[in-house]
C-alpha cells in the first residue's frame, strides 16, 4: 500500500504525507553503527518504502550523507534544504555549500531557516537580504521553490506570507504547539488563502508525546497540510511511520482529548530553559544579530 500523497500549495508537486527529517542522521557516527554506510541504508530503504521527500539542513550534519544517495538517486525524491544566513552574499555562498555536500547542482526547496522573530524577517526582505539571493538562485537553476520556516512564533510566520509569495512554509504543528502557539489559527488561514505549502514538523513533539499515531493524523487533519516531517534512524521507525501514513483519519473528539491531555501534561510540568523538552517554543534568537558583518539594510 502507497503513502498517500497531497498537493504542495501551489507549487503544483504531489509529495507524500511523510516526509524523512534527517537531523538524526548527522548524529550518527561510525563507532555507532553496524555497518559503515548505516546513513546510506536508511535513506535508501526510505526511499524504497516511498519517502521521497527529504528534508536537511547545514545544521544536521546530514547533507553529506544524502549526497552519497543522491549520487545515484537524485531524480526519484524532492529535496529541500535550508540557508541559516540573512544576507544575499552569505546565503548564495551557503547554498552553494549545501549543493556540494548534497552532491547536486540543485535542490526542489530552499527554506529561509528559524524566522522566530520580525527582525530576521526584516533582514531576509531587505534588498540585500535573503530573499534577493534565493530569487536569484531560483533564475540560476539552484532551486525550484523558496519557503520559510520558524518554530516558535506562527503570526511572525502568517505577517512573512502576508509580505513574500512563499512557496512553502514549515511550521511545529502538534499537539504541544497547539497549546502554547496557536499556529492552527495564527497561521493556517493565511496559508490557505495565498495556497502556500504547509509542513508539519514538530509532530511528535521531538518525541516526547507516547500517542504517535494520535499525534500524526492530527497534525496531518489540519486544514492545508501537505506533509509531515520526522526524524528516523532506524529501519524500525521508518516502517513504523509508514504504517501510519498509510491509514491516515481524522481524529475523533475523544481521541483529540486524549492527546491534548497528554500534551498539556508536558506544558505544564515544563520549566523554560534551552534545556527543556520542548525547547522549540522557546525560540526567540534571531539569527540577524548573529552575525559579524554589518547589518543587513532593514527595509521598516
Amino acid at each position: 500500500m502507497a503513502i498517500p500523497h497531497r498537493p504542495l500549495g501551489k507549487t503544483g508537486v504531489q509529495v507524500p504525507i511523510l516526509g524523512y527529517g534527517t537531523a538524526p542522521l548527522g548524529k550518527i557516527k561510525l563507532m555507532d553503527a553496524p555497518l559503515l554506510n548505516k546513513s546510506a541504508k536508511l535513506l535508501n530503504h526510505a526511499i524504497d518504502q516511498g519517502i521521497t521527500y527529504l528534508d536537511t539542513s547545514p545544521d544536521y550534519g546530514s547533507q553529506p550523507k544524502l549526497g552519497e544517495v543522491m549520487k545515484s538517486r537524485r531524480d526519484e525524491v524532492f529535496l529541500a534544504t535550508k540557508i541559516n544566513k540573512r544576507r544575499r552574499e552569505d546565503v548564495l555562498a551557503e547554498l552553494q555549500q549545501n549543493l556540494k555536500e548534497l552532491q547536486t547542482d540543485h535542490v526542489d526547496l530552499v527554506q529561509i531557516h528559524a524566522i522566530n522573530l520580525m527582525a530576521d524577517l526584516e533582514a531576509a526582505l531587505a534588498p540585500d537580504g535573503a530573499i534577493s539571493a534565493l530569487e536569484e538562485a531560483r533564475r540560476q537553476g539552484m532551486t525550484r521553490f523558496v519557503g520559510i520556516t520558524g518554530h516558535a512564533r506562527p503570526w511572525v510566520l502568517a505577517h512573512a506570507l502576508e509580505r513574500y509569495d512563499f512557496d512553502t512554509v514549515l511550521v511545529a504543528l502538534g499537539a504541544i504547539d497547539r497549546l502554547v502557539t496557536g499556529p492552527e489559527t495564527a497561521l493556517l488561514p493565511i496559508a490557505e488563502r495565498t495556497e502556500t505549502g504547509v509542513i508539519a514538523m514538530k509532530v511528535y513533539g521531538h518525541g516526547e508525546l507516547q500517542q504517535r499515531e494520535l499525534a500524526l493524523r492530527y497534525s496531518l487533519s489540519l486544514p492545508g497540510v501537505s506533509l509531515a516531517i520526522i526524524g528516523m534512524d532506524s529501519e524500525e521507525q521508518i516502517d513504523e511511520n509508514v504504517r501510519l501514513a498509510q491509514q491516515i483519519a481524522p481524529l475523533s473528539e475523544s481521541e483529540l482529548d486524549t492527546l491534548v491531555g497528554e500534551a498539556r501534561q508536558l506544558v505544564q510540568n515544563d520549566k523554560p530553559s534551552d534545556s527543556s523538552p520542548i525547547f522549540w517554543v522557546y525560540d526567540i534568537k534571531a539569527q540577524v544579530w548573529k552575525e559579524d558583518s554589518e547589518p543587513a539594510t532593514v527595509a521598516y
